[in-house]
């Protein structure tokens, strides 16, 4: 069955443009939602110019930079593929210390800011993305096989996972990544930009709960970091670990074995099934945090009392500012700042006991199959949640022509055409595309529709066997996790978008910094003001007299 997109994504993309104006169906949160939730609002925007000479653009507002024009021939509409629905919040970011931005603001750290929105101990994650470098696609171009890949992914390509440190006496942020060495542990370049997020953790936790648990991904962060390699293919080649909760505690007793100078355990890590790739460093650690506390109720029976005792000493060690295997084993040598590794509080247990019945089966997020894949580029590339239903027909063409690049992904394409599952998954897909191509009375109810196809789909393209090929947790499961989708134990909250040092100012509706306390006299002084008002607010007029607002030396100077 074979679509030409062109005329099915003109006349949906006509129907969009011409509207008089689109209401979002569900609770799907528009480019225009304002919902300021964010843990800090800075002070600063981004300064058009020096913004656009990086990416060689012409963006005039954040919603701009943030969001990927969908074309086709003259017809185009705007996909806020990297919004959050709120306000854009603005944190400079910068490798280098002692910087000024735009507009010649003196910053000390590189990372002051983001110093703010994460405290020491915090952890959270940055998202690279692509998205101000490819501000358009075009849907006639789509089936390039490269691109579509990077489409798929949402142009997200890296994850960071930050770390609110003490540095050198003041608050500070470093990075721990997967390779170990990517930016020594700092924040990228003016043109790698990223997304900053905090996870959110279970309602039914205690606030108490809920720190404990942090304390705990912060070690696991650190001993992963430590012990794990980085595979080769980590673009859709390398399965997924740590698929399930039996295999996170799996991953956790070899990493106290590792950290202890277990050789069998450090080579497990070497084997090509348990390498780890950058997202899968912050899905591991999340997940391990909230399954496996560090204490001795969990770990005793994981790896037994003498080598448990063996860890919390050298955590002991560690936080005492020794050199330990938590920094040996890492090539970022800024892991040296995070000194509050935890062990976790004796009556503490896995995260899922304090929530409902299902809680146990959960990992940190959902990972995804090459369907949810899609699922995601078509929910972020052809809004039909934001736009509604006159979507319908752009989203079938769309995922009929993309078909080549996800056979190619899944590696489905290299089964010969008279293969009996090549023949399922052909049939299958054209049931989907005709599924997507028609209109429903509610977004819910499309969803509903096509849900029985989906789950097919992952079948066909998820997990083979338990070998955790077909699964993937990639940066944008971070990013569509801060959009209200893919939720496990956690979900994450939008934090704000980090813009190098260099294309940032101060924002123009900031509140005047307050008059230094040793100018105020001449603020509330008629010297060269009388007949009107001086700058600290008093008058020197005919009227002040009468409205009891004089300046007090308004008698001597003006009379």
């Amino acid at each position: 069955m074979r679509f030409s997109p062109t005329a099915f994504v003109l006349a949906a993309l006509t129907a969009i443009a011409s509207a008089a104006g689109c209401s979002s169906e569900g609770t799907a949160k528009g480019p225009d939602a304002t919902e300021n939730d964010v843990t800090v609002r800075t002070n600063y925007e981004i300064s058009w110019d020096e913004y656009n000479a990086i990416y060689s653009t012409n963006f005039t507002t954040a919603d701009d930079a943030y969001s990927l024009i969908v074309k086709l021939g003259d017809t185009a509409i705007k996909a806020p593929t990297h919004l959050f629905g709120e306000t854009v919040n603005v944190i400079p970011y910068s490798n280098d210390d002692n910087v000024t931005t735009a507009d010649g603001k003196f910053l000390e750290r590189g990372d002051s800011v983001i110093a703010e929105v994460y405290k020491p101990g915090e952890v959270g994650i940055a998202v690279k993305h692509h998205r101000s470098e490819f501000p358009e696609l075009d849907l006639s171009n789509i089936g390039n096989k490269y691109e579509a890949k990077e489409h798929f992914k949402l142009q997200d390509t890296h994850i960071e996972v930050v770390v609110g440190v003490n540095r050198d006496g003041k608050n500070g942020a470093i990075t721990i990544n997967n390779p170990q060495d990517y930016e020594y542990g700092s924040f990228g370049d003016e043109q790698y930009a990223m997304i900053f997020l905090k996870p959110v953790y279970p309602a039914y936790l205690s606030a108490e709960q809920k720190k404990a648990f942090e304390d705990n991904v912060r070690t696991m962060l650190l001993g992963f970091n430590a012990v794990t390699e980085f595979p080769d293919d980590y673009n859709g080649g390398d399965p997924l670990g740590a698929r399930n909760p039996e295999r996170v505690r799996e991953y956790v007793k070899n990493m106290v074995l590792a950290i202890n100078g277990n050789v069998e355990a450090r080579e497990w890590f070497q084997h090509p099934d348990n390498l780890v790739y950058c997202a899968e460093l912050a899905f591991i650690a999340f997940s391990a945090g909230l399954i496996a506390p560090l204490n001795d109720a969990t770990m005793i029976p994981l790896v037994g009392a003498e080598e448990w005792t063996t860890f919390q000493e050298t955590v002991n060690r560690h936080n005492a500012g020794e050199s330990t295997a938590f920094t040996e084993l890492n090539r970022n040598d800024r892991v040296r700042y995070v000194r509050d590794l935890a062990i976790a509080p004796a009556d503490l247990r896995p995260a899922a006991a304090y929530g409902p019945p299902g809680e146990e089966n959960k990992l940190a997020l959902q990972p995804l199959t090459q369907a949810d894949f899609v699922d995601e580029f078509l929910r972020t590339h052809i809004p039909r949640e934001i736009f509604g239903e006159a979507l319908a027909p752009a989203q079938a063409a769309v995922l009929a022509t993309m078909k080549p690049a996800l056979l190619e992904q899944t590696r489905l394409g290299e089964l010969p055409e008279g293969d009996p599952r090549r023949a399922a998954v052909d049939e299958l897909f054209a049931k989907l595309v005709e599924a997507v191509g028609k209109q429903y009375g509610s977004y819910a109810e499309f969803r509903e529709a096509i849900e029985p196809y989906l789950a097919q789909a992952r079948i066909a393209a998820g997990p083979r066997g338990d070998s955790g090929e077909g699964l993937f947790v990639p940066p944008s499961l971070f990013h569509v996790a801060a959009q209200g989708k893919r939720a496990g134990l956690l979900s994450f909250q939008y934090e704000g978008h980090g813009v190098h040092v260099s294309a940032v100012r101060s924002h123009s509706n900031d509140v005047p910094e307050p008059t230094p306390v040793q100018a105020i006299a001449s603020t509330v002084s008629c010297e060269s003001h009388c007949g009107g008002q001086a700058p600290g607010g008093c008058f020197c007029d005919a009227y002040c007299v009468e409205a009891g607002d004089c300046c007090t030396d308004y008698t001597s100077v003006c009379r």
